[in-house]
């Protein structure tokens, strides 16, 4: 049923995870360190590059005709009073 050298597969399973997940978070934590770091660098050196120019938008803004305006009205009106 249960054999005692498994347990021994088990603490191996057991002790390479464990040092699996330890090598991972000791990897995320450098990486989080050297990220760090490199924004402190950049920030220090922002001045040195160039703001880019805002673009312009060249593109003219629709016009809207009165009549439009009017037809739309007209029809908000009629739909309120075919819904009475």
């Amino acid at each position: 049923m249960f054999d005692p050298s498994e347990t021994v597969y088990i603490g191996t399973a057991l002790i390479l995870m464990v040092a699996g997940m330890g090598m991972t978070f000791v990897f995320l934590l450098i990486q989080i360190w050297c990220t760090d770091l490199s924004s402190k660098i950049s920030a220090r050196f922002a001045h040195l590059v160039p703001e880019p120019a805002p673009k312009k938008n060249n593109k003219p803004a629709p016009v809207k005709a009165a009549a439009e305006d009017g037809e739309v009205v007209a029809a908000i009106v009629a739909a309120i009073h075919a819904t009475r």
